[in-house]
């Protein structure tokens, strides 16, 4: 009898050594699992658009291989795929009449993917009016390359096909200038086609284009077309280099006002760059008595690099430009409407008369 009770104590203890053995391993197991994941900064975080980590995250999700997750994945918003946030947001669409003779309004709700409104709206504008008095203004099969804003102006690169208006690009052009500027922060809008810039009839590459002022009836006010010459620094900064350019100019606007826009728009050709600072704004413009007075903001003159080569360049950059003008005799400079007696080195308060020595031959 002692000796059955000696045994079954002995079992016992046995079993229990076991227990404690498992229970330590599995204890180990949770908390090495716990560590992989605190030290992971990427727990909790979907990654989208083909991210090399999309399986990795997929298997810690336990979604990997599930084409229902997947699709599940798609649509979401705000759990599934954190990084993908789609709002409906109201816009202001112009689509052309069918006689193409006027643009229309129309407020609609759009679905906006991780704000990518100028995406959206050009999608709906592609997508075309309920109104069957209205047409669509983006020709089939029309694909968006890319759409970029910088410094207020928008440059949307659209395929070939978006040529195939059958003459109809003037007004479909503007159904997408209008549209656009109409988001907060566009002002403007440059059209690219496969990467090139969209040119007009007499062959020059179209400008930066402002939203055509409409009548009651939606009809644009005539404004008119130009070829003009804008001067860039080349890479050294020793000359300016002639870049001609044809823009349109609303209804309203001058076309002192046009050219210097254009200009701060910034070159078009490799090696050429912007002599205007950045952030600067044109504060005003107008002439009298052949005299161009151009009132900046204190950038022009605050952001310059510093140096005698960026001060002429700046300078000239503007008074060449001014005076291919009809009119143009000199150009006066105002900074926030003073004049100014020095930029950084040159005399800047009397007025500047054009300087043919500094274009490149």
């Amino acid at each position: 009898m002692r000796k059955l009770v000696f045994a079954a104590m002995i079992m016992i203890l046995c079993i229990s050594l076991a227990a404690c053995s498992l229970f330590g391993r599995d204890a180990a197991t949770s908390g090495n699992d716990a560590g992989d994941l605190q030290d992971d900064g990427e727990t909790g975080f979907v990654e989208t658009d083909g991210d090399p980590q999309d399986e990795d995250t997929g298997s810690r999700n336990g979604s990997a291989g599930d084409p229902d997750d997947d699709r599940k994945a798609d649509v979401s918003t705000d759990t599934e795929t954190p990084d993908v946030e789609t709002k409906m947001i109201k816009v202001t669409l112009y689509f052309p009449t069918v006689d193409n003779s006027a643009l229309k309004k129309v407020e609609r709700e759009i679905p906006v993917v991780n704000k990518a409104i100028l995406k959206a709206c050009i999608l709906a504008l592609a997508e075309g009016p309920d109104d069957p008095a209205l047409r669509n203004p983006i020709p089939a099969g029309t694909e968006i390359r890319g759409i970029t804003i910088k410094n207020g102006t928008a440059i949307v690169d659209l395929s070939e096909e978006f040529l195939n208006s059958s003459g109809l690009e003037v007004i479909s052009r503007l159904s997408i200038v209008n549209t656009l500027t109409e988001i907060d922060g566009v002002e403007r809008v440059r059209l690219r086609i496969e990467g090139k810039d969209m040119v007009g009839p007499s062959g020059k590459p179209l400008g930066d284009m402002r939203p055509a002022v409409l009548d009651e009836e939606g009809r644009p006010v005539p404004g008119k077309t130009m070829t003009v010459v804008l001067y860039f620094p080349d890479s050294d900064a020793v000359h300016l280099v002639g870049e001609h350019r044809e823009i349109e100019i609303p209804a309203g606007v001058s076309e002192e006002e046009a050219v210097i826009t254009e200009l701060m728009a910034g070159p078009r050709t490799d090696g050429l760059w912007s002599a205007i600072t950045d952030g600067t704004k044109l504060l005003s413009v107008g002439t009298k008595a052949g005299v161009c007075t151009v009132n900046f903001s204190r950038e022009y003159i605050e952001n310059s690099p510093g140096g005698t080569a960026a001060e002429r360049m700046a300078i000239y950059s503007v008074v060449n430009t001014l005076t291919e003008l009809d009119g143009i005799e000199k150009v006066q400079f105002l900074i926030e409407g003073k004049k100014e007696k020095v930029y950084t080195h040159a005399i800047f308060d009397e007025p500047f008369s054009r300087d043919e020595s500094i274009i490149a031959e």
